[in-house]
């Protein structure tokens, strides 16, 4: 059987071989190319079988034009063809030939909801900037203690570890310059 079917595979090359080049009509455009034995032998191998490579044939100048994100009918009006046809999508697909379309309009609702987004961003990047400006005792309690105190049991978090490493062979403590140490909830935090 496998014998059989090597001796028909042998037969269709020979006669694939003995044909100096074949025609074929690009799905897109409609225009006809024509295809070596050489090329016609890569075709068959990429996709299977003549009829297959029939189906899936687009020629080079169409090709080129999807990949640039041109939909069909653009192609068409730009090689300036009447062929109407409809191609299906999926062969394109398979053809790494069609690009998803990235560039979405922005609905008047989007810009409005970005905008209101980044003023209650500004808004509250501002009140944060006054809180830590004041250097209230609220403040640096949330700041070096966390929420509801949830820190201290662990040691604290200080607020500016720069200048606590900064400092660290200053006479005054590593923390006498920081402008939060007197309500610092921090274990490490060293005044001298």
């Amino acid at each position: 059987m496998y014998y059989l079917l090597f001796l028909i595979f042998l037969l269709l090359q020979l006669q694939l071989d003995s044909v100096k080049s074949v025609k074929l009509n690009c799905i897109v455009t409609g225009i006809e190319k024509h295809v070596s034995s050489s090329n016609l032998n890569n075709k068959i191998n990429k996709f299977g079988s003549l009829e297959m490579v029939h189906k899936f044939f687009v020629c080079k100048e169409a090709s080129k034009l999807l990949k640039q994100g041109n939909t069909i009918e653009q192609v068409r009006s730009m090689l300036k063809t009447d062929f109407s046809k409809s191609v299906d999508l999926e062969v394109l697909f398979k053809l790494k030939l069609l690009k998803k379309n990235r560039k979405r309009a922005i609905s008047a609702e989007d810009v409005k909801a970005r905008r209101e987004q980044s003023e209650k961003n500004e808004k509250d990047y501002y009140e944060l900037q006054q809180k830590i400006q004041s250097c209230s005792k609220a403040f640096t309690e949330w700041a070096t203690g966390g929420p509801n105190q949830c820190q201290v049991p662990y040691g604290g978090t200080c607020i500016r570890p720069d200048i606590y490493y900064n400092n660290e062979y200053s006479k005054e403590g590593r923390c006498r310059t920081c402008p939060y140490h007197e309500h610092c909830l921090c274990a490490s935090k060293s005044l001298r």
